[in-house]
This record gives C-alpha cells, structure tokens and sequence, in this order.
C-alpha cells in the first residue's frame, strides 16, 4: 500500500473520495464561503431561466367572479457556474447538493395576474437541487388563482381560456430571460374537474416595460376548458324550453275558466325566475352576451306582450251583442287576416294529413256534426259572406291565431338557440392538447 500510495502520488492521479459528511460540509464551506459566494449577485450577466409547469388540479373556474384557481409547481432551471465543482476530483463523490433561497441566487418571478397574493415565488421549504456541474433546480408547488376573462356566447356550451403570466419584474430582459421548455407543461399528474374538461393549452414570451421604459419578460401559459354542459342541460336548458311552450298555452285556456289570466301571468313569473337563476351565474359584463340569455329575453318580452293580448280577448269574450255597440270594422278586418292565416294552416294540415291517411275518401263522406260545424264556423267564413262575427266569435279566433304564431315563435327561437349553442360548442370546443 505505501508503495501504491508513492506511485500515485508520483503519476498526480487524482483520488475519488467516497461521500461523506465531512466532505459535504466542506464543498458547502468552498462554495459558499471560501469562494465568498453573493446571494443577491447573478451568477452570470445574463441568466437564462428554464420553466416548465405542472398542474396537477383544477380548483374551480368562475365565469361569474373571472378568476381561476389552479394548484400546480413550477419546475425552475438555470446555470449558476459560482457553484459548480465537476473540475474539482476531491468532491467527485458528490453528485448533488441541496440548499435553500436564503444561501442561494433565485430569480424573483412574479404571477402577473394574481388574484389577492402578488408575493414572488419563493418558498424556503422547498429545496433546491445543485448538480455538481452548476445546475441549480428548484420546484415550487403554488395555489394560483388568477383573473380570467370570461367569454360567455355560448353557455353553457363554452369555452374558457385562462392564463397563467410570469414576470422578471425585478431585472430587465437583458438580465434574466424567461424560456419555456421543450415540454412547457406536463399533464401526467393532472386531476380532471367535474365541471370542466382540459383541451390544451398555448404557451407565449413577451417583452413589457416598466415607467422607466426598462424591458423585462413575460411568459404565458395559457389553458383551455370546456364546460361540461350535462348538470347545465338538465337543470337549465330543458326547464327553460319547457316554459317557454307552457307561454303558448295560455290562449288555450277557456275564458269561462276564470284561470286564463292567473295562468299567463305564473308562467310569465316562473320564466322570470328562471331568467334570473341564469343572470346569477353570469358576469355582469357586456363585453359578450349570452345566445341563452337573449333567448329567455325575447322569451320573457312575449310572455309579457300575452298579458294585455289575453286581457283584449277577455273582453271581447265578455262582450254584449248590442246593436247600438256594434264590432268595430278595424277589428273585423283585422279577425279576417287572422281568419285567412288561420285557413291557411288548416288547409296545409288537412293536405298532410290526406296524404297519410288512407281513409280520406271514407272520412270527406262522413256526416259532420253539428258541433264540428259550429267549431269551424269561424275559418269558413268565404270571403264574399257578408255576417259579420260576434264577440265571442272573434275572442276565439283571436285565442288560435295567437296560440298558433306563439308556438311557431318558440320552436323556431328554441331550434336558432340550441343550434347555435351546439356549432359554438363544436367549433371552439375542440381538444388542442
């Protein structure tokens, strides 16, 4: 052994030390000490920063409040030569060291967009990773909540874009250089929302300036989620339809009844609530409008145009025959375009019907009651007859017309919403990750 130990000494080959603590202890007190290393010193003029971010929950995304709230750890890289000893064979041992902000330089990063924290992120609990060859890692595990614009078009069909934004507001753009890396965001531990679903995300570098003109970077990170929109259908879109038929209904109601305003003015009200459960959960912006909330607007303003219809039906319907108070000739021209539409529709259905039908010869030869004649009476009013309508004649009319135009309004509303809401969510609903 002397002799080895001679010949070695004599060939200057350079001995491996095993780690131990002794050894680590004084690599620290030559880094950090001996060669009198600066905390508040850069390690180089400028320092290129590595990012890489991983999510691993979606906390809750309010459209109403514009905020996201994600829980993540931002992966962070950068070469710091002050503390490398690769070239130095005595510590070859030590692969790797660990050490805290307090001791070490680390870039100060902001979250430009923060909702409440504008702290810098920095946390002593986590460790930082030194490679030997100068390569300092450093994990910092956050609960971001950051504000988001809400785009709302198509609720409860939309989509949502939200965006994580970085800032060296500390040193210009010369000084330290944020970049993302190859892979800027890493899924793999990613815990799916049951509200929102995650299509991708977009990653961006940009230069801002400060008062005093200086640069500095921004990185952004921004992410894409589409609404689940199944506790939404049930719970918003088919009740809303189905009332918006039940407005039609109210010209069906008899007016004998005694009902027929009460019905109208409840489901005008019930629509109302439904309006306002909507508008809760709505930002109050007018940068976007909703295709759901015009639809319950023009849905509601008809409900509210039925209430004095079927209050002018109502006394018509009332009405006494007198001879000194006869039909004004405004109205009965008005009841004979309505008439008219009326025969139309009949005609259109009785034409659908004889073509489906296989009994049409039977049915035109059947004896017709006096009850269906006194029905129909109205619609088959020629044109050259001259017995003008009764009252009550014309309350009837007037109750179909509108009960037709009511139904043909919110089915063709309702078929302009649903399709509009569904192309929406097909074309910006896409998967981009």
């Amino acid at each position: 052994m002397p002799s080895l130990t001679i010949l070695l000494y004599v060939l200057d080959v350079p001995t491996v030390h095993a780690y131990s603590f002794s050894l680590e202890y004084d690599l620290r007190t030559l880094l950090y000490t001996t060669n009198n290393y600066q905390v508040l010193s850069r390690p180089n003029t400028s320092v290129e920063l590595e990012l890489t971010f991983t999510p691993t929950a979606l906390n809750y995304l309010s459209i109403k409040d514009q905020t996201m709230s994600m829980t993540g750890y931002f992966q962070l890289s950068w070469d710091d030569a002050r503390l490398a000893w690769d070239s130095n064979p005595t510590y070859n041992g030590i692969p790797v060291i660990f050490s805290t902000s307090a001791y070490t330089w680390r870039p100060t990063l902001f979250i430009a967009n923060s909702v409440g924290d504008l702290g810098i992120i920095d946390d002593d609990v986590n460790m930082m990773r030194i490679l030997k060859e100068g390569i300092v890692h450093w994990a910092q595990m956050r609960m971001i909540t950051t504000h988001c614009d809400s785009d709302i078009t198509y609720y409860p069909f939309d989509t949502q874009k939200c965006s994580i934004v970085l800032s060296s507001w500390s040193y210009s753009n010369d000084e330290v250089t944020i970049l993302f890396n190859n892979n800027p965001v890493i899924m793999s531990f990613f815990s799916e929302n049951g509200e929102w679903v995650y299509a991708g995300y977009g990653s961006s570098n940009d230069i801002e300036y400060r008062g005093d003109r200086t640069p500095f970077d921004m990185a952004k990170l921004e992410f894409k989620f589409v609404r689940r929109p199944g506790f939404m259908v049930m719970n918003i879109i088919l009740p809303v339809i189905g009332v918006a038929i039940l407005t039609s209904f109210v010209f069906k109601v008899a007016a004998d009844s005694g009902e027929k305003i009460g019905y109208c003015l409840t489901v005008m009200l019930a629509y109302a609530v439904y309006l306002t459960l909507v508008a809760d959960n709505m930002p109050t912006t007018s940068v976007t409008i909703s295709v759901l909330s015009l639809y319950n607007l023009m849905v509601l303003i008809a409900g509210i145009i039925s209430v004095p219809i079927t209050l002018f039906i109502l006394r018509c319907h009332h009405q006494e025959e007198s001879i000194n108070d006869p039909v004004p000739k405004w109205l009965l021209s008005t009841t004979s375009c309505f008439q008219k539409f009326l025969r139309i529709s009949v005609c259109c259905c009785c034409r659908k019907k004889d073509k489906i039908s296989s009994k049409v010869n039977f049915l035109k030869s059947k004896t017709v009651s006096n009850i269906d004649v006194m029905e129909n009476e109205p619609y088959k009013t020629k044109p050259g007859d001259k017995k003008e309508l009764t009252w009550r004649e014309i309350s009837g009319i007037w109750d179909d017309f509108f009960f037709v135009v009511y139904m043909i309004f919110v089915i063709v509303i309702t078929t302009i919403m649903m399709t509009t809401l569904l192309i929406g969510y097909w074309v910006y609903g896409q998967d981009e990750s």
